[in-house]
């Protein structure tokens, strides 16, 4: 055989050898696994709020400018998560109305009133019960003879 048909043979070879890899797009391989999630359940929480008080209102009446009266009540939380409370109140020109938590201190408590912008008292668990602190102070600008009926609400957020 002479050079020249050797050389053809391998180059016709060779070329035919590329058009066969090219056109057979390589080797690929393709691994596919599953895996199944065990069932859950999902439950909904809920949010219950009770409260309960023996005011006095005896206790509220007769007051004079600056002085005011503190009495408990308490707040429950019914529901199966817990919360955060706050506490609003009606707004008075002549009253202030205060809320705090825990037991009623002798002396006045302190603090942005709640009938001016709410107010924090803390977080409540679920089924826990919490002592809450009501105040009513006339104001020093209050007319004499005035009443003011007066709404607390109180307020539980989801934690």
């Amino acid at each position: 055989m002479n050079l020249r048909a050797l050389i053809g043979t391998s180059a016709a070879f060779a070329g035919a050898s590329v058009v066969a890899v090219a056109l057979s797009g390589g080797s690929y391989a393709m691994w596919v696994d599953n895996f199944g999630v065990p069932a859950g359940t999902v439950q909904s929480g809920s949010i219950g709020l009770t409260t309960a008080s023996s005011f006095t209102a005896a206790n509220w009446s007769n007051l004079i400018a600056g002085e005011s009266v503190r009495q408990p009540f308490t707040v429950t939380n019914t529901g199966t998560v817990p919360v955060s409370l706050s506490a609003t109140a009606t707004p008075s020109t002549s009253f202030a109305i205060r809320v705090a938590t825990g037991t009623c201190p002798t002396s006045a408590l302190t603090g942005t009133p709640a009938s001016t912008s709410a107010t924090a008292l803390g977080t409540l668990a679920a089924g826990a019960t919490a002592t809450v602190c009501l105040e009513v102070s006339v104001l020093p600008a209050a007319t004499a003879a005035t009443s003011h009926a007066f709404i607390v609400t109180v307020a539980g957020t989801q934690n």
